[in-house]
């Protein structure tokens, strides 16, 4: 079954329930023409569902001042089909019979130490900030407090991208190097000088000098962890001399945007053509198998009942999968246990092996015939 749908997404610094309640109560009123009639009755719904729910977050504050400091979730309810079992990996509750729906429900993360000291480095969460002005006291607020917020499909989206989010590495013409998702951005060093900089022979040499903490910073929301130069993650951007730009590697792309979101668009784009490549390197690994008449393999495709075979016996290693698999990608996520790597299939002419052969492509931890498992 699926988790119900993320409504709203608030990742506070410095607020207390009340403050936080009164906000709120502002933002409300700014997205009365958002939508739908049935989507602002569900949005309001949700602010005074979280009001509600804030002020037993309260005790679950740092220090004594009763402020909140983390991510704030509102699920909606959700009608489900329980389909005569149990399904795979999503909401919590469910139920027994033929459907039940989920009630809707807050939770709150609060942030980690390391999660706080990096939500507090200036100019690291980029998008909107809704500021503090007066708090409880009726005093004007530092400055320093504020909350962000997402809604609908974006809220989502918004908690993967700061959770799990991968990082890309640009380098800019003008600003130099930085590490970022499309919501979080760090700057790590200065440009390159010009001088420094004046072949491909030296700028991937200056690329391979990108170390861990050397200049690269850890905006890693799960402990401390710096992005490493990848074969798809390292985008110059800006404008960079043509000696340069028209001689690129596969390895290093170029646009002359600085957008944080086409960046990151363009990064994904790569590392979906990296995945799709190491996936179609399988295949061919596979009917090199069958070509020699071996009756095993360690590759497998096109068959969601020999991935659940394979799940089901622990056998799996390693899943290519399409992102229109949605209830085997929740079970993955939620169980764990094995590597999954979705991909954005390709479409019309662009469609190559992969597609061609179901969309699906996963590794056993070693040869097997998976016919004789039950």
């Amino acid at each position: 079954m699926s988790s119900p749908p993320l409504m709203m997404l608030l990742l506070i610094n410095g607020f207390s329930p009340s403050e936080l309640a009164t906000s709120l109560g502002k933002l409300k009123a700014e997205t009365k023409n958002i939508g739908t009639h049935n989507q602002r009755e569900l949005y309001w719904k949700a602010y005074g569902e979280i009001q509600k729910d804030l002020n037993k977050y309260s005790d679950r504050s740092r220090g004594s001042d009763g402020k909140l400091y983390g991510l704030v979730k509102h699920f909606r309810s959700m009608e489900r089909d329980n389909g005569g079992g149990r399904g795979g990996g999503g909401g919590r509750g469910g139920g027994r019979g033929d459907s039940t729906s989920s009630e809707p429900r807050t939770e709150f993360e609060e942030f980690t130490k390391r999660q706080l000291a990096l939500v507090q480095t200036p100019r690291v969460f980029m998008g909107r900030h809704i500021k503090l002005l007066v708090d409880d006291e009726g005093e004007a607020g530092s400055g320093k407090e504020f909350f962000m917020p997402w809604f609908g499909e974006d809220a989502e989206n918004a908690y993967q991208d700061i959770t799990e989010g991968e990082e890309t590495i640009s380098i800019d013409s003008d600003r130099g190097v930085f590490v970022s998702t499309r919501i979080k951005r760090k700057h790590c060093a200065g440009p390159p000088s010009k001088d420094q900089i004046k072949s491909m022979e030296a700028l991937e040499q200056y690329i391979a000098d990108l170390k861990a903490d050397a200049p690269l910073q850890s905006i890693s929301w799960n402990g401390h962890s710096p992005p490493k130069v990848k074969t798809y993650n390292v985008i110059l951007t800006g404008t960079w001399q043509n000696t340069i730009t028209h001689h690129l590697p596969p390895t290093i792309a170029h646009t002359t945007t600085t957008s944080m979101h086409e960046v990151y668009d363009l990064f994904e784009k790569r590392r979906n053509d990296e995945h799709i490549q190491e996936a179609e390197q399988l295949i061919s690994q596979m009917l090199t198998e069958i070509a020699k008449n071996e009756t095993t393999t360690s590759v497998h495709t096109g068959s969601m009942k020999d991935l659940a075979c394979a799940r089901r016996n622990a056998l799996l290693k390693k899943v290519y999968i399409s992102s229109e698999r949605t209830k085997f990608i929740e079970t993955a996520k939620a169980d764990g246990g094995f590597e999954t790597v979705v991909i954005q299939p390709r479409q019309g002419s662009d469609v190559g092996a992969f597609e061609q052969y179901g969309s699906v492509v996963f590794e056993t931890f070693y040869k097997l015939d998976l016919s004789i498992y039950g």
